[in-house]
């Protein structure tokens, strides 16, 4: 006698099980985190703490990952950005305009090659930054020992770092100066968020939030003073 799935009517073999189900459970994941990212954009500015406070969780490690990826493609973007503001300083202080127009046509920017560069980069240091973060905070401070909480914290993060990174590369077109007086204010803020979101990884003396800061970040200078020395 011929089976069919109770639920779309396909007919079925013997002991076939029907993927209907698991197409659907993958299509509801998918508009989650869609609705998820909104939310996380919405609330960094509305209501940065309660935001961090809800994505801070490893049940949104995927979420973080599809952050993670945004801000890793708008820092290349921002280092594109940052070449050609440079390189245009530098040959506009040649002088004349008929000087500009003469030596620009020299200055080839391999802004392919910037980007991925940039892409990979900037993937690589996220990585390492939450992962000294989970040993600085699960190992020396006794916090939360699940490294997809704490990548979810820092990836809610850069929300902030995202848009004032890609704010910074618009303002470039105008001036050099400005562009990077608006990443450094995003910056600070974005830091300021992350130690905030240092409270939600599981160690309550909150009188130790300041050095799990601070450790991870000399870790992480040292690893990338290391890592200068050894390409160098």
């Amino acid at each position: 006698m011929a089976k069919f799935c109770i639920h779309c009517g396909k007919k079925l073999e013997d002991g076939e099980v029907c993927a209907c189900q698991a197409n659907t459970q993958t299509q509801v994941a998918s508009d989650n985190i869609g609705t998820d990212m909104l939310e996380a954009f919405k609330g960094m500015f509305a209501r940065p703490v309660d935001t961090i406070k809800t994505y801070s969780d490893g049940k949104h490690f995927p979420l973080a990952l599809i952050l993670t990826g945004i801000f890793a493609f708008v820092t290349a973007l921002f280092t594109c950005s940052l070449f050609k503001a440079a390189a245009d300083v530098t040959v506009s202080s040649f002088g004349s305009i008929s000087m500009y127009a003469m030596t620009s046509s020299y200055v080839d920017i391999p802004y392919l090659k910037i980007f991925f560069i940039a892409l990979v980069i900037t993937i690589i240091f996220v990585f390492l930054y939450t992962g000294l973060l989970f040993l600085v905070n699960s190992i020396m401070f006794k916090g939360d020992k699940d490294y997809k909480k704490v990548f979810a914290m820092y990836g809610v993060n850069t929300i902030i770092a995202s848009v004032a990174l890609l704010v910074s590369a618009i303002f470039m077109f105008i001036h050099l100066v400005l562009g990077l007086t608006v990443l450094a204010l995003g910056m600070i803020l974005n830091v300021v968020y992350l130690f905030k979101g240092i409270e939600y990884l599981g160690v309550k003396n909150q009188n130790r939030h300041g050095y799990i800061y601070l450790i991870t970040t000399i870790f992480y200078a040292i690893v990338l003073f290391v890592i200068m020395l050894i390409l160098s």
